[in-house]
């Protein structure tokens, strides 16, 4: 058996094997396959049972299970973290783990290395107890693009009661976010040359259309209170065909918008798009883009007696009472459509994510590493029966 890699280890060696996602580097030699076969490899050496889940490509999606042991009653856990990365933007945000005053640097670090070496700790560590909770430790491909990894790992048929994904929450168990949908709006007009200009073009057309974007936020806000704000559509980029003196005949206009929990992507981008027709009315003909990006909205059930036990065990370890919520992506909603229940939580600070300086607090990863284990081996039922 291998010796067990202290958590800050395990860090360091995962933010020097870079899994940068291809989308975002455009290279076809980046991914995550080094670290997806080096995490493989690490629990199998433990005698952990592993699977690599072919996602696409060359990336594969990782997957540790545990059963049963001892004593422990008959829920079933997920742990989740995703291992692609952003690329270097700089010798903080690099491939070589540095540490100084309490901060371990380095891409990944925060957004989501660190959460996945105190899951793969933990996971060792719960692997070696008499006693563990039937689990599942997932590693996972693409989260910072399309969710591809996470999408397929549904496929896999793990039913967990409680799956949690890591992202940085500074330790703050993260109980519900909005969904995400991502596409596009695509405008078209007249052949018009700058020497005989005209008022009504696809760019101007466009550019009414982004304006009424931010009217409708407004209308939004007023229809819709929510804990976590109220929905929104964000026009973020716009491509065009024109030239130096060609005005563009077809513009799109990428958009972000969010939406609280308890609706769904299909349905909240049909009511933007009805929307805005009924505000730009004839004068502004525009399609929605086939290629279409969603990611559910969650909310977690703080009910159950599973997350009433995280939750607690969070509060004593770290002794930050409370949940929150945020309006930022992650797989959450992705593993609440196969699980009981699913939430976010793990070291680091998300304003560091994806920086130009990226770092995680060594305290937290230690602190999340033993939480993540004691969910793991669980309260053990004295006669060992369900």
């Amino acid at each position: 058996m291998r010796t067990n890699l202290p958590p800050l280890e395990l860090l360091e060696r995962m933010i020097e094997i870079p899994s940068v996602n291809p989308r975002l580097s455009r290279d076809p030699a980046d991914g995550e396959g080094a670290l997806g076969h080096w995490l493989a490899d690490y629990l199998g050496a433990h005698g952990i049972r592993v699977e690599l889940q072919k996602v696409e490509d060359d990336r594969v999606n990782m997957i540790g299970h545990l059963p049963r042991s001892g004593t422990a009653d008959s829920a079933v856990v997920l742990l989740s973290a995703h291992m692609d990365t952003y690329p270097r933007y700089g010798e903080l945000s690099g491939f070589r783990a540095q540490v100084s005053d309490g901060r371990m640097s380095g891409r990944g670090s925060a957004d989501a290395k660190g959460s996945l070496a105190a899951m793969v700790a933990a996971f060792v560590r719960a692997a070696q107890s008499p006693t563990h909770r039937e689990s599942y430790l997932a590693a996972t491909v693409d989260e910072e693009c399309l969710l591809l990894g996470c999408k397929q790992l549904a496929q896999y048929g793990i039913r967990p009661d409680l799956a949690i994904t890591g992202e940085p929450t500074q330790l703050v168990p993260i109980v519900a976010q909005k969904g995400i949908v991502r596409g596009q709006f695509t405008v078209t007009g007249p052949k018009v040359h700058a020497a005989y200009p005209k008022s009504e073009t696809a760019l101007a057309a466009a550019a009414a259309l982004v304006q009424a974007c931010a009217g409708l936020n407004e209308e939004l806000a007023a229809l819709r209170p929510s804990e976590l704000g109220p929905p929104t559509v964000t026009p973020t980029a716009v491509e065009c065909d024109g030239g130096m003196n060609l005005v563009a005949r077809n513009v799109a206009v990428s958009f972000d918008a969010r939406f609280p929990p308890g609706r769904q992507a299909a349905e909240f981008l049909r009511e933007i798009e009805h929307r805005l027709r009924e505000r730009l009315g004839d004068s502004v003909p525009f399609e929605v883009g086939a290629e279409v990006f969603e990611s559910p909205a969650n909310r977690c059930d703080l009910s159950g007696a599973l997350v009433g036990e995280f939750v607690d065990t969070i509060t004593a370890i770290t002794g930050q009472p409370g949940v929150d919520s945020f309006s930022y992506g992650s797989e959450a909603g992705v593993l609440a459509q196969f699980s009981g229940n699913s939430l976010v939580f793990g070291p680091g600070d998300p304003r560091y994510s994806h920086a130009v300086e990226e770092w995680l607090d060594i305290d937290e990863l230690l602190m999340a590493t033993t939480i993540f284990e004691r969910i793991l081996t669980g309260p053990a039922r004295p006669d060992g029966q369900d």
